[in-house]
């Protein structure tokens, strides 16, 4: 973990109240196609003779879906809206992905629409938001920013799979469009926990983005105001 010296020399950027009318939640990438071991990223080390290839982070991914149900569930109590992420192409043959995500679909293993489904701890309810992208970060082919903007949202707890990668590039879009950026520090899982301590270091060095545990944003959030008497 390295430290960048300059963040010694200027102030650190102000943090603020948890206003839960003006914060959004973004799940990232917890659907099967990316956090289920039956999912396309698990069929694909099976298809290749390596069952547990991504077994240490199938077992991280089971380790943060408990936290991030209690705080999607916190952020429906407190009207905090939960945004649902995920890969998903306009075409059967995955022709609008990047370069990146198509080169990946082209190694022999098909995707399936199980692929889309969310997982059950965290999959959303009612009207819930559900934004299908086609690139790493969230900004670059949705229209987040411009739903984000119309509901007024401005500040953004970020989480999901992985840290190094769809988490990170979507944080950091974020916070360079001025959106108020927390990393949930324990709800976001990698195939390495090395490398997610890496990018939670990185990201959060200097607290341009903050980093906040499930429980530490529940305890900050404001009680609702009680019923009126009737």
């Amino acid at each position: 973990m390295v430290h960048d010296p300059y963040w010694d020399l200027v102030a650190e950027p102000r943090d603020i109240e948890i206003d839960p009318s003006r914060t959004a939640l973004l799940i990232v990438d917890m659907h099967n196609m990316c956090a289920h071991p039956d999912g396309w990223m698990g069929r694909l080390g099976r298809d290749q003779g390596k069952p547990d290839h991504l077994k240490e982070r199938f077992e991280f991914i089971d380790e943060i879906s408990p936290r991030l149900r209690k705080l999607l569930l916190h952020c429906r109590e407190h009207g905090i809206e939960p945004f649902h992420i995920r890969v998903n192409f306009r075409t059967a043959s995955n022709k609008d992905g990047g370069a990146d995500l198509q080169a990946r679909r082209d190694q022999g293993t098909p995707y399936l629409p199980m692929d889309a489904d969310f997982l059950e701890a965290v999959a959303p309810v009612g009207d819930e938001i559900i934004i299908n992208k086609t690139s790493v970060s969230t900004f670059n082919s949705t229209s987040i920013d411009q739903i984000l903007r119309n509901m007024g949202r401005d500040r953004l707890w970020v989480c999901g799979v992985v840290t190094e990668g769809c988490v990170e590039l979507t944080a950091r879009d974020a916070r360079d469009r001025s959106y108020h950026v927390t990393l949930v520090t324990d709800g976001c899982a990698s195939s390495r926990r090395a490398a997610h301590d890496d990018a939670v270091q990185r990201m959060t060095d200097g607290n341009v983005i903050r980093g906040r545990t499930v429980d530490e944003l529940i305890a900050m959030t404001p009680a609702k105001a009680s019923e009126p008497a009737q």
